[in-house]
């Protein structure tokens, strides 16, 4: 920053900040100010050249008087990145400004997209050069050269200097809805994208240049042409998708893989690939069963493809292995089932079935018991039929599994939900789901657990200490989260026993206690005993029930405020509350705060949005703190900070001035507003002061007041009809004023150019209106 004896206020470091924060990086006083920094100071609205003026006050090297003159009106849409005249800004030391940031400003603007650069150059921020823009540019050239929106805030632009892309291309015209499913009409579409981007001094990408239709159909994932593509060039492209369009149209897989990689992509399958791919051979490639799904060239799942194929086909499964080696896929050398039927397809599928990812076992990794027992009970067969088939089928980590038939009764045992369906426990029984089974039962969790060894599973979850004797369906859904149940040996979320201490309508002490007599050790302590009814709104992102969790550490002040305000209580409650829960608050609650944020500073409702000086000022009277410290606590508190005026020390009688009805309270003065004559005559009257007395100290406290010099407790009427004394008054104000207070339109007139009111210039009658008659009984 410069060396100089003038103080810096926060106008001036913003102004003499580069990103105009009033933060560094500062700007170097030894280089000029770009015309640029100057008019992005100034704003909209704002001077540039007072900007430029204090600047230079301040030591810097600002523009010429020159080069001011020739700043416009609409230049601040050059330099806001979204070309709209407002932040965020084109900032000093950014990367060359966009082509497609020149294009649209020159659109927005309506000028030349070379005179846009030029211009942008002499505003400090350097683009392409003019001559490499077209003489116009209009919505579709702007469209066409922005990035699709991904809602990740990246870049809004296409490179200025790397090659456009078919991809892009073709994702802008399918989301402006002119790609057509013919392959031959979207290449055109694509022909007059890339004759445009040319046009618009863009470098196009080899594939773009040359796509046929063919290519079109080639990228495509359905082989049909039209959306959706194959991913981005840099992601795998599978295998079955080169044979299967070699199939399609007759061609060499490895000529298919050259062309895609003349197309850009990467990623390609490992060749040298068959030189034909049959009918039947393309008919190996996927398989139905269980929804559409083709086998990738590493594909872990790639012996329940066999089978589905062979059930499909008919063939064994061997035959198959052995066509997909020779079609490029490295399937291992493994024994296989001589022969396999649409059985053992639902044998080897664990959709549905057990509450994990995948769709199929692996022939590698234990089979979990419940599917053991759920197919058992599917097939109708004894657990023993299913451990032999599933050898058969080659898996060989199979658990040992007592043989029975699975009755209705073990599948509800088994079932997660305990209703007999899917999904099925797999090898784990959580302790909450045994609490449930106990409860179903009428037994306890160590009958229950028992009853699950018989069918099989040995690793059941339970708390280090003694089991109750018995629990009910209240103390299973006690351990119920919305994705599945507490954990004995894991801390128990405080939000958790929260909303159960809502949903029983019962304090979370009750709660944490009966947690602990199941077993939980690990449980949130000291809790209130006492249920609040907006316990769900405090703990909630946003204070909406239903969102999640806030964090339990350096809970902001706003969040207080705001869960106040839809809890219908004060913020020191809601600070109080949640203390008392074991949150941490980044404040620490007061009692003087519920007088603070109260709208009458007296602890109860209603409660503030945002501070005002009355309210302030009430505050500090009310506590018998000063100003200062109330809007310091309010700003704590997360209502931010009020502007204090230099007011010379603050009066008993401010508070009643600073209110609409002078009874200090709220409604108060809108700050900075104007005080009517109406309240500067009823502020006069109530203080015992002059009217002039009120406006002076009305300004001092940032208001302004229009006083005229014979303003006296007389006119009170008159400022009842006409309230705004610096505008001229007609002759219907006047014989209102007449109305109202019983004067002659002459003396109405005559008080009316005392005050310095504009009237018509005529001559006003001197007779006063006869009196309204009394009404007859």
């Amino acid at each position: 920053m410069p060396n100089t004896p003038i103080p810096l206020d926060d106008h001036d470091r913003r102004i003499t900040s580069h990103e105009l924060n009033a933060r560094a990086p500062w700007l170097d006083p030894a280089q000029p100010v770009t015309l640029g920094h100057v008019l992005r100071a100034a704003g909209r609205g704002g001077d540039p050249g007072a900007i430029s003026s204090r600047l230079a006050e301040l030591g810097y090297r600002v523009p010429s008087p020159e080069q001011m003159d020739t700043l416009v009106g609409n230049e601040l849409v050059l330099l806001s990145r979204h070309t709209n005249g407002y932040p965020p800004w084109l900032l000093p030391g950014d990367t060359a400004c966009p082509r497609g940031h020149v294009l649209e400003a020159a659109r927005k603007v309506d000028r030349r997209p070379a005179d846009v650069a030029a211009r942008l150059a002499e505003l400090g921020h350097p683009a392409p050069a003019p001559d490499s823009f077209p003489e116009q540019v209009d919505h579709e050239d702007c469209y066409l050269v922005r990035v699709p929106d991904d809602g990740g805030g990246g870049e809004r632009w296409i490179s200025d200097d790397a090659p456009v892309p078919l991809g892009h291309v073709l994702e802008k015209l399918r989301r402006a809805g002119r790609l057509s499913k013919d392959p031959e009409g979207a290449v055109s579409a694509i022909a007059s994208a890339r004759e445009r981007l040319t046009r618009l001094g863009y470098p196009i990408a080899p594939e773009l240049a040359e796509v046929t239709a063919d290519d079109l159909v080639l990228i495509s994932r359905g082989l049909d042409g039209a959306p959706p593509w194959l991913p981005d060039q840099d992601e795998p492209v599978p295998l079955h998708h080169v044979l299967r369009f070699a199939q399609a149209r007759d061609r060499d897989p490895n000529e298919v893989l050259a062309r895609l990689r003349r197309l850009g992509f990467h990623r390609l399958p490992r060749g040298p690939l068959v030189g034909s791919v049959s009918r039947e051979e393309a008919g190996l490639l996927g398989h139905t069963w269980g929804g559409s799904s083709w086998l990738a060239q590493d594909d872990p799942d790639w012996f329940p493809h066999l089978v589905a194929v062979a059930v499909d086909t008919g063939k064994t499964p061997a035959e198959v292995a052995d066509r997909l080696r020779a079609l490029g896929y490295p399937l291992p050398e493994q024994e296989l089932p001589p022969a396999v039927s649409e059985s053992d397809l639902a044998l080897v599928s664990s959709r549905y079935v057990l509450d994990a990812p995948g769709f199929w076992l692996s022939r590698t990794d234990p089979v979990p018991v419940g599917h053991i027992l759920h197919s058992a009970h599917v097939r109708g067969t004894d657990v023993a039929s299913v451990l032999t088939r599933l050898a058969e089928l080659g898996h060989t980590r199979l658990p040992d599994v007592p043989d029975r038939h699975v009755t209705d009764d073990d599948l509800r045992l088994i079932s997660r939900h305990g209703d007999g369906g899917t999904p099925v426990l797999g090898d784990t029984v959580p302790y909450g789901r045994l609490l449930r089974a106990a409860a179903d039962s009428g037994t306890g969790p160590r009958d229950a657990a028992d009853r699950y060894r018989e069918l099989g599973y040995t690793d059941i979850l339970l708390p280090d200490g003694p089991l109750p004797e018995s629990v009910t369906e209240g103390d299973a859904d006690l351990v119920t989260t919305d994705t599945g149940w507490l954990a004995p040996h894991e801390p128990v979320p405080l939000p958790h026993v929260v909303r159960r201490a809502h949903a029983e309508g019962t304090g979370p002490a009750g709660i944490a206690r009966r947690l602990r007599a199941l077993g939980y050790r690990d449980v949130p302590a000291p809790l209130p005993d006492t249920p609040h009814p907006g316990d769900l709104i405090m703990i909630s992102r946003n204070a909406e029930p239903g969102n999640p969790d806030i964090p339990s550490t350096g809970v902001e002040a706003r969040h207080v405020v705001r869960a106040a305000a839809l809890a219908k209580v004060g913020p020191h409650e809601v600070a109080a509350r949640l203390v008392s829960l074991g949150y941490t608050l980044e404040f620490t609650p007061h009692p003087d705060d519920a007088v603070i944020t109260s709208e009458h500073a007296d602890g109860r409702a209603p409660w503030v949005w945002r501070t005002d000086l009355g309210r302030v000022l009430l505050a500090a009277k009310v506590l018998g703190r000063t100003p200062e410290e109330i809007n310091d606590r309010c700003e704590e508190l997360g209502y931010g900070r009020h502007e204090l005026p230099d007011a010379g020390g603050f009066e008993e009688d401010d508070v009643l001035l600073l209110s609409e009805e002078l009874n200090g309270r709220r409604p108060w003065l809108s700050p900075g507003s104007t005080a009517s004559p109406r309240h500067v005559l009823r502020a006069a009257q109530a203080t015992g002061r002059s009217p002039r007395e009120i406006g002076e100290r009305l300004t001092r406290l940032g208001h302004t007041a229009h006083v005229p010099p014979a303003l006296d407790a007389r006119d009170s009427g008159l400022v009842e009809v006409v309230p705004d004394l610096r505008r001229p008054a007609g002759v219907a104000e006047i014989l209102a004023v007449v109305r109202r207070t019983g004067a002659s339109p002459a003396e109405v007139a005559a008080r009316l150019r005392e005050l310095d009111v504009e009237i018509p210039d005529l001559a006003y009658p001197a007779r006063r209106p006869a009196p309204t008659p009394a009404l007859l009984p």
